[in-house]
């Protein structure tokens, strides 16, 4: 990475303790001065940007969806195993299949109508036996409150989307170059509540 090279500026500002440096070019990279966990990681990467898939290395033992290169590492969210080293285009493709139908949004943010799975693990579960289908776009309010990610069911997604969409329908948008006829796309709130216990 550009910024981690010696003597540039940003990694002057990392050498000098700086928490958080952000290098901004023909790319745009942030090194963090702290470990954080995986779903704050994927909770962060959802506001800068909605990817179609995240692909993690490691965290061996976190409960998503994931093809392991060892039989020793396969779990009850193993999709598949592979040789790495002699896998060829056909079988890659293959898993690519795979992991569309069978891979899912943060594990707390999961949620489902049907009866019988209550948290993010037993639907990740049923998701990746074929057990439920998953559906990325039935998700549409992600919570995270003091920089842990909450899960929402149905009632309280639409409830905060609905209020909230109804309020800022009565904001004055248009000066800022958002036209509320076309409807809001993506809206990012961040409340902060430090005063308040």
């Amino acid at each position: 990475m550009e910024m981690d090279r010696e003597n540039t500026d940003t990694w002057k500002h990392k050498e000098a303790g700086s928490d958080t440096v952000v290098g901004i070019g023909e790319r745009t990279f942030f090194s963090i001065a702290k470990d954080l966990p995986l779903e704050r990681i994927l909770f962060i990467i959802k506001l800068i940007e909605e990817p179609d898939f995240v692909v993690v290395e490691g965290f061996k033992n976190y409960k998503y969806s994931k093809i392991t290169t060892s039989k020793e590492l396969e779990d009850e969210f193993t999709l598949k195993t592979v040789d790495a080293f002699n896998i060829d285009d056909n079988e890659v493709k293959s898993l690519v299949d795979i992991i569309e139908k069978n891979s899912y949004d943060i594990l707390d943010t999961l949620a489902t109508n049907e009866c019988g799975y209550v948290d993010g693990e037993s639907m990740g579960k049923a998701i990746v036996n074929n057990e439920i289908s998953y559906n990325p776009d039935d998700v549409e309010v992600y919570l995270s409150i003091n920089e842990k990610v909450v899960g929402l069911n149905y009632f309280v997604n639409n409830f905060i989307k609905n209020s909230l969409i109804g309020m800022l329908k009565s904001l004055k948008t248009k000066e800022y170059g958002i036209n509320k006829n076309n409807g809001f796309e993506k809206i990012e709130l961040i409340i902060n509540n430090k005063n308040n216990k």
